[in-house]
């Protein structure tokens, strides 16, 4: 039976659950409310030792009796980010409660810590093993377990970071070979203090990043709103699908995170990667998590198409937590996340994608802006528009040509309406060049279903240019529209590509 005292802390204990559970502080991941939920309820009934990763996430996370922690690491995932946003909230709008609930490090274990007693080292227990599942902890969950002189607890916590890497992953230091570390793991909590919030964030992760100027003319500033993690500089090196390779020349990799200041609204998140390691596959995977929402695993060279390839990853519908802040959750032992676009959406649809093969941006005539080639790989750049002649100096002024795949970036599940324009660069008597009908054909296919099939741009435009639309195109499992250009007869050619949301997406 309890002693009164005993019985007044737990009472406490679960009146600050059941805070967290109702004031919105967890944010709005059913998956964080669910495991803090369980691991507590388990405390309450004094099961702290029956708690085991494949429980967690059968019993609160929904996953199926044949788990595989191996092959999934939501648990883990789902176990940073609680900790994480416990941290972040008992700093913040909740420093003052009477009691505070933190998850110790490589641990699945509440700890519950009142008022008065000293929140700083229990905030930050040494972990204590309790099954052979801790050690497949994510890294990086390595902190001092007393306080420490500022100086020397900051020395011991990055030489607990680089030790937990050399463990994990001591092969990538000596393969990683167009790599260097640029500054060492920073404190993984929030900034102190924020910018103040604006519409949009384009951002050049890692320390030593210039302010750039895109070629669609996009101004990005270097980074001041991600903590943790190391900073990486890229040697020059070419980049393929972009115009811009300077924003993939450098990054963080380990475990960030970021905080990016809003003004209250909804948000498409745009995160930028180019592989630039020579590792073998399968061992670059990516954990992200937005608003520590479940974690998206993904691996940066399958869902680019190789090395040295730009691609990028996008979420919508992304609105600020409580604190006026969108969070990012970055973890990756090998790739880097080397920018950070945050636009506004003013719709539940996702944002136009319009693009050009030109090497800069384009207006047209209804004011809409298309952006300069990307996400591309193979085909050329044709020769540049010719005022003697009378083809469109527009979106249709230049083209891409060749065989060529592009890979553009949406959100999944959701169908698209794919926009394709076509100008003839070279043949016929307005380009002064002999040829005509049947000198260029070649097929299109869109997430490897051929979508036109012996396409011939003059036999059906002549001189003008020719679009071809097609609806309820539905986005791969990865979140992409894959277009592939295939020559039959010559060289194929494209000259600009259009990708809405069509409005049933969400």
């Amino acid at each position: 039976m309890l002693t009164p005292e005993a019985s007044s802390r737990l009472q406490a204990e679960k009146e600050e659950l059941n805070w967290l559970l109702t004031s919105g502080a967890l944010g709005q991941s059913s998956n964080l409310t669910r495991m803090l939920t369980f691991i507590c309820e388990k405390h309450f009934l004094d099961q702290d030792d029956q708690v085991k990763e494949s429980m967690i996430a059968v019993e609160a996370l929904g996953r199926r009796s044949n788990f595989d922690p191996q092959a999934d690491t939501i648990v883990r995932v789902t176990a940073h980010s609680l900790r994480k946003r416990l941290q972040e909230i008992y700093q913040t709008d909740g420093v003052n409660r009477p009691v505070h609930i933190l998850i110790p490090l490589g641990r699945y274990v509440p700890s519950f810590v009142h008022g008065g007693t000293d929140r700083a080292l229990d905030a930050h227990d040494a972990p204590v093993p309790i099954s052979s599942e801790l050690d497949q902890a994510l890294p990086g969950d390595l902190v001092a377990v007393t306080p420490l002189p500022k100086q020397l607890s900051r020395w011991l916590v990055a030489a607990a970071f680089f030790a937990a890497v050399a463990l994990l992953s001591g092969f990538f230091i000596f393969t990683h070979r167009n790599a260097t570390k640029a500054a060492v793991a920073a404190p993984q909590v929030s900034p102190v203090a924020l910018p103040q919030p604006k519409d949009t964030i384009r951002a050049l992760m890692g320390t030593g990043r210039k302010a750039y100027v895109d070629h669609s003319g996009y101004s990005w500033e270097p980074d001041k709103y991600c903590s943790g993690g190391d900073s990486i500089t890229v040697a020059a090196q070419k980049i393929v699908g972009t115009e811009d390779p300077y924003l993939y020349l450098g990054g963080i990799r380990g475990i960030a995170h970021c905080a990016f200041p809003m003004k209250p609204g909804q948000y498409e998140v745009h995160l930028y990667f180019a592989e630039s390691s020579d590792l073998q596959a399968a061992t670059r995977p990516v954990i992200l998590s937005i608003n520590a929402e479940s974690g998206i695993s993904f691996d940066v060279v399958d869902s680019a198409g190789g090395d040295g390839i730009a691609t990028s990853y996008v979420a919508a519908g992304i609105r600020p937590e409580k604190d006026g802040a969108i969070h990012l959750d970055f973890t990756s032992e090998v790739s880097l996340l080397d920018a950070v676009e945050i636009l506004p959406e003013p719709s539940d649809d996702l944002l136009p994608v319009r693009i050009t093969a030109s090497p800069f941006a384009i207006v047209d005539s209804a004011n809409q802006i298309w952006l300069s080639d990307r996400y591309f790989v193979g085909g050329r750049r044709g020769l540049p528009p010719d005022s003697t002649k009378t083809s469109s100096h527009g979106i249709t002024g230049y083209a891409r040509v060749g065989s060529s795949r592009y890979n553009i970036p949406v959100v999944s599940p959701g169908k698209y309406r794919v926009v394709l324009y076509f100008s003839e660069p070279w043949f016929g008597a307005h380009d002064l060049v002999p040829g005509g009908p049947g000198s260029r054909i070649f097929n299109v296919a869109c997430n490897g279903t051929v979508i036109l099939k012996n396409f011939d741009i003059m036999a059906e435009g002549g001189s003008a240019p020719v679009v071809k639309t097609f609806d309820n195109i539905e986005a791969t499992a990865q979140g992409r529209i894959e277009l592939s250009f295939i020559p039959v007869v010559n060289y194929p050619v494209v000259n600009a590509i259009e990708v809405l949301a069509e409005p049933s997406r969400r």
